[in-house]
């Protein structure tokens, strides 16, 4: 009985203080969710921000990142059989290179996860499975073509079919996650079970809405990093050719795809309103429309900044995200 109790002890720790440390504001959306609905979610979004540590971390070399997330895909299967020599390699070969204390922290937690995987139900366990290797192949694909990327030479997505099937792999697909859990969770209480095919359709368009707001709010630091998400083919349609013109578009040129993306960015958020009023009022109502709202305002301010969105990053205060929790009550 003691272990057990131990044991409900570090799972509450997971899905609260340490899900706070690497959630940044996602977190203030999965406290709010109804008990069987939160703990997949909460599960889910740790293991993403597990492989995303894996992948993003910079100061690890590229074949590093790419092995350990091959490892990790490899470690959700239902026996685990690879995760013992998975994590090892994790902590003897990346963690060193990991600086943030949150992501630290769960690198070293990744036992406690995994377990708490295992022993998910039968009913949720493999949404859990499906979406995160969707995630990983998003991952792996952005490390194989960015991969050697540098400011003198930019690496571009190529079409926009490209970059669409790119942002669907690492956030449509939470969309429909997050819908599928809502259903197997909460049943009618979630929404209408007639609206199930277009919440999927919605939730996929709101991910990958999503997933567009953090590409145009890092459009130019992406950039002074050698990697452009907005495809190659919407800059040869504005008048622009790296081959012959230089490694980096001209302003001018850039702030009009990235006019363009706007646009398409806004399409898809749009589609998230039609998702948020699909729901049945109360807290998973609000826990979907809050991180909506907060990226229409990020994408609001990254309209505003002009150019100056190339310079400098765009943030959201403390008053906006009280805001715009105002807001997802009332929504």
């Amino acid at each position: 009985m003691g272990g057990e109790v131990m044991e409900e002890r570090d799972r509450r720790y997971l899905r609260s203080d340490l899900l706070k440390r690497v959630s940044r504001s996602f977190y203030l959306s999965m406290r709010f969710l109804p008990g069987p609905m939160r703990g997949p979610i909460s599960l889910g979004y740790l293991l993403a921000r597990a492989s995303d540590t894996l992948a993003d971390t910079a100061a690890a070399p590229g074949e590093l990142r790419r092995a350990c997330l091959t490892q990790f895909r490899a470690s959700l299967s239902e026996t685990q059989a690879d995760f013992p020599e998975f994590y090892a390699r994790v902590m003897r070969d990346f963690a060193p290179h990991q600086t943030h204390e949150g992501e630290r922290e769960l690198l070293q937690r990744l036992p406690e996860v995994f377990e708490w995987l295992a022993g998910m139900s039968a009913k949720h366990r493999p949404a859990v499975v499906t979406v995160l290797e969707e995630i990983t192949t998003g991952q792996d694909w952005d490390l194989e073509h960015f991969g050697k990327a540098s400011a003198g030479k930019v690496a571009f997505c190529k079409t926009a079919e490209e970059l669409e099937t790119y942002t669907w792999r690492v956030a449509g697909c939470v969309g429909e996650f997050w819908t599928r859990i809502g259903f197997d969770s909460l049943g009618g209480k979630f929404a209408p079970a007639e609206a199930e095919s277009d919440l999927m359709a919605c939730g996929r368009a709101l991910g990958q809405g999503l997933q567009l707001v953090n590409i145009l709010r890092d459009l130019g630091e992406d950039l002074g990093n050698g990697r452009c998400y907005l495809p190659l083919a919407a800059w040869q349609a504005a008048g622009w050719e790296p081959q012959t013109t230089g490694p980096v578009p001209p302003d001018d040129i850039l702030m009009t795809v990235a006019s363009e993306w706007q646009q398409r960015c806004r399409q898809f958020l749009a589609q998230g309103h039609d998702y948020v009023k699909r729901l049945k009022k109360g807290r998973v109502r609000f826990a979907t429309a809050l991180p909506l709202i907060l990226a229409e305002a990020t994408l609001d301010r990254i309209e505003l900044a002009g150019d100056a969105v190339l310079r400098e990053k765009i943030k959201i205060s403390r008053t906006e995200v009280r805001r715009a929790m105002w807001r997802a009550w009332r929504a």
